[in-house]
């Protein structure tokens, strides 16, 4: 076999991509000539998140290379900052340690020199104080005003008090509140330009959704970005609207919004992950985007710990009249819901029931071309019953329709590892398992034959996709794979089923990858079956909605590693 070092440089280039970045750094160290190839996407997407323990990433020496090398910080299009969702992560200030080894004096100087050109920074603001005292914060800070070709922006923060001057900094580029005399300087805002995509509260590595009863974070500063285009957050404590907490909290809370002044924006893309789906804090989030084109909800209510739950928890008539504010521009809607239990076995999950109200009402939708929802948010059946009959609302212009599993009996089932249990499982849960399968079994027949009534009610569909059951062994039968592709064949419109890969490869990294297999294309209708990875987003579409159950499952070990 031969060694890296004989390849062509296009090929390993190619192997380079598909690295993590601690496996990047140890690839560049293994010569001069791979070192050189290997820096280049070594500091493309830069992760600087804090993880659990007293150990802190070494911003430091990270802030100190891209202030030095201009040509290093030009590389950077992806920077991940502020606290890691595993337990044990604390929010609060952060202080590197002293090392021997870092020369704490020439970097303060290099942060003055760069601050010093930068009106936005005042002469005497604590930042550089910060700087010398080795603060997480301040380098997160420098790192945000130097970058000159940054792209996508993730920071995870609470109370504002882990980035406290990465958020000042962002606070301060907004020049109406009478307060603020501060103003950046044409270079700045020119940088900051090229940050397209915000994440906020979100762990795009592993999935995990942060602890809901840490702080707000409200969205104002982060819009106060000129360039911002996609917006990716959650809403972590929005839960707490639902809980039984004193009323005094419950009114707190209703009284937070996401956006506390309505301005518009150029954002066109919304993605919102696993939140509470609490419609009062929508409304603003809409009026500040008249351009909106896609709008993505993975609503996620965990019963864990609560005393009571909203009997009103899912008006879906509601929420079909909170998003014609944007029905004039919207082009993609994605809705997805986990409604669960953490703390209890898969075949122990609460049913939503009517809590679950209507179902969505999208005829007034005429730009509307891609939907991808829950079999109930289009039949209003959240027992999926199969004498149910189905007359859905669907936009009018639809050409793309993606049907997800989620409320189903066969939602949350997986191989659980019952060697983890102390004893078996008593004579009753194993009656609940088996009759739990036996209703998923059903619910999974109830999909196959609820997709082919529904493709009796979309004149213009080009393009059908069902989603099929995280549990490999819940997926549809041969013969009803081959009706489907029977069905759309003689209606022309191209086939596809979605496998998530979570539980079929059982790795946390893997919560948002999918296996499309395209049973029929419309515009090739002699090609044979396709199948297709995708990762992060399909045709647009984003991926690892509704799987926090089977992610909180994976992380505790309960997952059946082998059959």
């Amino acid at each position: 076999m031969a060694a890296f070092a004989q390849l062509p440089n296009e090929l390993v280039e190619f192997v380079l991509e598909y690295l993590s970045q601690p496996d990047l750094y140890a690839f560049s160290q293994l010569n001069k000539s791979l070192s050189a190839l290997t820096t280049p996407f070594l500091y493309r997407h830069i992760n600087l998140v804090i993880p659990p323990g007293d150990k802190l990433p070494r911003i430091d020496r990270f802030c100190f290379n891209i202030v030095s090398n201009g040509k290093l910080a030009a590389r950077v299009e992806t920077i991940r900052l502020g606290l890691s969702p595993l337990n044990g992560v604390q929010e609060g200030q952060r202080w590197l340690p002293r090392d021997k080894h870092f020369d704490d004096k020439l970097m303060f100087e290099k942060a003055t020199d760069a601050l010093s050109k930068e009106t936005l920074v005042a002469a005497g603001d604590y930042l550089r104080d910060a700087i010398s005292m080795r603060e997480y914060s301040a380098y997160a800070s420098l790192i945000l005003l130097v970058l000159p070709n940054l792209q996508h922006l993730q920071i995870s923060d609470f109370k504002c008090a882990s980035l406290n001057h990465l958020h000042t900094a962002l606070r301060n580029l907004d020049a109406s509140p009478r307060w603020n005399n501060r103003r950046p300087s044409t270079a700045l805002l020119h940088r900051l330009t090229s940050i397209e995509q915000v994440s906020l509260n979100v762990d795009t590595l592993s999935g995990l959704a942060y602890s809901r009863n840490l702080g707000f974070s409200p969205l104002d500063h982060l819009l106060s970005l000129p360039g911002i285009q996609t917006v990716e957050l959650s809403i972590p404590d929005a839960n707490e609207a639902s809980t039984g907490n004193t009323t005094a909290v419950h009114l707190g809370f209703l009284r937070r919004q996401l956006i506390s002044k309505v301005q518009p924006t150029n954002i066109t893309a919304i993605t919102i992950r696993h939140s509470c789906p609490v419609l009062h804090l929508i409304g603003p989030v809409l009026s500040c985007t008249p351009q909106l084109r896609s709008f993505t909800f993975d609503m996620f209510y965990d019963c864990k710990d609560r005393e009571t739950v909203d009997p009103n928890l899912l008006d879906l008539l509601a929420w079909s009249d909170a998003l014609r504010q944007v029905d004039d521009t919207l082009e993609q809607l994605v809705l997805g819901m986990e409604y669960c239990d953490t703390a209890k076995y898969f075949f122990q999950q609460p049913r939503i029931g009517n809590k679950l109200q209507g179902f969505l009402d999208l005829t007034s939708f005429e730009k509307l071309r891609t939907l991808e929802v829950p079999f109930p948010f289009l039949t209003g059946d959240d027992e999926f019953r199969i004498t149910t009959e189905i007359y859905p609302l669907l936009p009018p212009n639809l050409r793309h329709l993606s049907l997800r599993p989620d409320l189903s009996h066969a939602q949350h089932p997986f191989p659980f590892d019952t060697s983890i249990l102390s004893s078996a499982f008593t004579f009753k849960e194993s009656a609940d398992e088996a009759r739990h399968l036996m209703h998923a079994r059903m619910d999974v027949s109830y999909m196959y034959h609820a997709t082919l009534a529904l493709l009796d009610h979309t004149s213009n569909l080009e393009t059908i996709s069902v989603g099929q059951p995280a549990d490999p062994l819940l997926g549809w039968f041969p013969g009803q794979v081959d009706d489907f592709e029977t069905t759309c064949r003689n209606k022309s419109i191209s086939a596809k089923i979605v496998y998530p890969m979570l539980l079929r490869w059982k790795k946390l990294e893997h919560w948002n990858l999918v296996r499309e297999v395209t049973v029929f294309d419309r515009t090739v209708p002699y090609q044979g079956r396709l199948e297709t990875l995708h990762r992060g987003q399909r045709h647009g579409i984003p991926l690892g909605l509704a799987s926090q159950y089977h992610l909180d499952a994976l992380q505790l070990r309960h997952v059946r590693m082998h059959r």
